[in-house]
């Protein structure tokens, strides 16, 4: 029995590559028998489900992504292929070892991640791939591709391509290259974009049922709770309720608003006071959400980009993939 581990070498700017050692080590001392999977960015979803296909059943007890929200989304998505093409076989339990931006998925699953991961939080994160608890997650799917974090569609998606526009700008500049890594390119092109984002005429149905139909400057969709690494705009979701959570933003007096009261570490009041005030608005659940906007705008799915386009239909699977949360106190 061993883990198969699947490392993005491109992932933050070449972290996780600059972190494997130290994981290795950890997963030697546990006395764990692995295989690293170095993957290409694109497909990584293929190429998951390609080595899982010449893998003999029950060969791995566990598969562990390492890099950040887009990796593990491309993995989950080699998962879920390999299980549609292989329904005779049981798909090992996945553990995150998070080393991206944001680390949404795992700060939502009780994951601690501040920064690069210290070596305590690395520690933790590395014995949860053998002695975390299973626990069942929901995963989004929009046009044939799970998700396990979130659908943005307008604001937060200009914001990510004129963030990953500016990166492949600097990135092979010496002296700029770290500025490619964390959070100060966000910041950056959220001032440039911000006052000048133009809102769309949007109608939004869940589950059969018009919820909205008005202005739209930004849209999220929910599966887990932390978005953006830093926000927590449905206090009360769960991962494993079968819903997903739509959150609209109408404006930039809205958009602003809502962001500074839901950070992560206000208090607990605070964020559910916000989650409160736009609950019958601009917060619903659901399981089917079908986006029709009056011209093409921008959307991503867990951080990548996705064509622009005037609509979107995206629904929730229950419990449909055993993930590892943490075991070990901190």
């Amino acid at each position: 029995m061993k883990v198969l581990c699947v490392l993005n070498p491109q992932s933050a700017g070449g972290l996780a590559t600059k972190r494997w050692p130290d994981i290795a080590a950890l997963l030697t001392r546990l006395g764990v028998e692995y295989e690293l999977l170095a993957v290409q960015s694109s497909p990584l979803s293929a190429q998951v489900c390609e080595r899982l296909t010449l893998s003999v059943p029950g060969e791995f007890c566990a598969l562990a992504g390492i890099g950040g929200d887009g990796t593990h989304a491309g993995v989950i998505n080699g998962l879920m292929r390999f299980r549609a093409e292989h329904q005779e076989h049981d798909i090992p339990p996945y553990a995150f070892i998070p080393l991206g931006t944001g680390n949404d998925i795992a700060k939502s699953l009780g994951i601690r991640v501040e920064g690069e991961l210290t070596p305590s939080e690395l520690r933790r994160a590395v014995s949860t791939v053998m002695h975390g608890a299973e626990y069942q997650l929901d995963l989004g799917v929009m046009n044939g591709v799970f998700f396990a974090d979130a659908v943005t569609v307008g604001l937060d998606s200009r914001i990510l391509r004129e963030r990953n526009a500016r990166k492949r700008m600097i990135e092979h500049i010496p002296f700029l290259r770290h500025l490619a890594r964390g959070r100060l390119l966000y910041t950056l092109s959220t001032g440039a974009l911000f006052a000048h984002h133009e809102r769309v005429q949007c109608s939004i149905t869940v589950d059969g049922r018009e919820w909205y139909r008005g202005e739209m400057l930004n849209l999220v969709i929910n599966n887990t709770r932390i978005y953006a690494g830093d926000f927590d705009f449905s206090v009360d979701a769960y991962a494993d309720d079968g819903l997903l959570d739509v959150v609209l933003f109408a404006g930039q007096t809205d958009y602003l608003a809502r962001y500074l009261l839901a950070l992560r570490h206000n208090p607990y009041r605070v964020r559910e006071f916000s989650d409160e005030l736009h609950s019958r608005s601009q917060h619903i659940q659901g399981k089917r959400i079908e986006i029709r906007l009056s011209r093409p705008e921008a959307a991503q799915i867990d951080g990548e980009e996705l064509p622009e386009g005037t609509s979107f239909d995206i629904e929730v699977v229950q419990r449909v993939l055993r993930v590892k949360t943490p075991a070990e106190p901190f």
